[in-house]
């Protein structure tokens, strides 16, 4: 298990770059990623590399879903400990592992959208997160949609944005091929491992109400296993 959050990276990215034939020349090189990860470039060097994660869906969608690394529009980039620790597990998931990862931050009057693994709703578009990044797509008002599709159920999430840093937090399950909802299921509500609210639901889904702002783990299980999680971050 690499020990450092370099080591992970140069890891990963070899890994991902097995194979291809030089398609990178012109691309942000390892030892670039690596500094901006660690907020070692300069501002100048910095927002040239953002710029071209935030132009190139294949560099901003690598960057993002090998990484996991959430970076703010301004300043250096923000690695909080619970996400270094998160990354060091990265390399001995299994393929598929059923996690949705969302990324969020309160603004005076809109959600932002820091980083996704799942689908948004635009109107009455599902979005891909790549897609939104290419759109330059980031805020949204008053609550925001996430979907994600995993082996056998859909998980559609909604943060709808309350009064203050609260915010109401549902999450559905349906069957992915029927679209029906999922019954007899289990949501879980976790902060740093303690569990806050768990509820048994015939009818596909919960709502949790005016949560705090922070980092959250949504467990949802039926009787034999666990179906899939959500890792919630949501800042001001």
């Amino acid at each position: 298990m690499p020990e450092s959050l370099e080591d992970l990276i140069k890891s990963v990215y070899r890994g991902w770059k097995a194979g291809r034939s030089g398609e990178l020349r012109d691309h942000p090189c390892e030892e670039e990623l690596v500094c901006l990860a660690e907020g070692r470039l300069s501002p100048k060097d910095a927002r040239a590399v953002k710029s071209h994660l935030a132009e190139c869906d294949e560099c901003g969608s690598r960057f993002s879903a090998y990484v996991k690394l959430r970076f703010l529009p301004e300043g250096v980039l923000e690695v909080p400990l619970a996400l270094r620790e998160k990354l060091k597990g990265l390399l001995t998931q299994k393929p598929g592992n059923p996690v949705l990862e969302i990324f969020l931050r309160f603004k005076e009057k809109v959600l932002e959208l820091i980083s996704t693994t799942g689908n948004v709703l635009v109107g009455q578009e599902l979005v891909p997160a790549p897609l939104l990044r290419a759109r330059r797509i980031r805020d949204f008002k008053d609550g925001i949609d996430i979907f994600n599709d995993f082996e056998k159920i859909r998980v559609e999430v909604k943060i709808e944005k309350k009064g203050g840093n609260n915010f109401n937090l549902e999450v559905s399950v349906k069957e992915k091929q029927t679209q029906r909802w999922l019954r007899d299921i289990r949501i879980t509500l976790e902060r740093e491992g303690f569990e806050l609210e768990s509820y048994m639901s015939d009818k596909g889904g919960v709502t949790f109400e005016n949560i705090a702002l922070g980092e959250y783990r949504i467990e949802i299980s039926d009787a034999q296993s666990v179906l899939a999680c959500v890792v919630l971050d949501v800042r001001a």
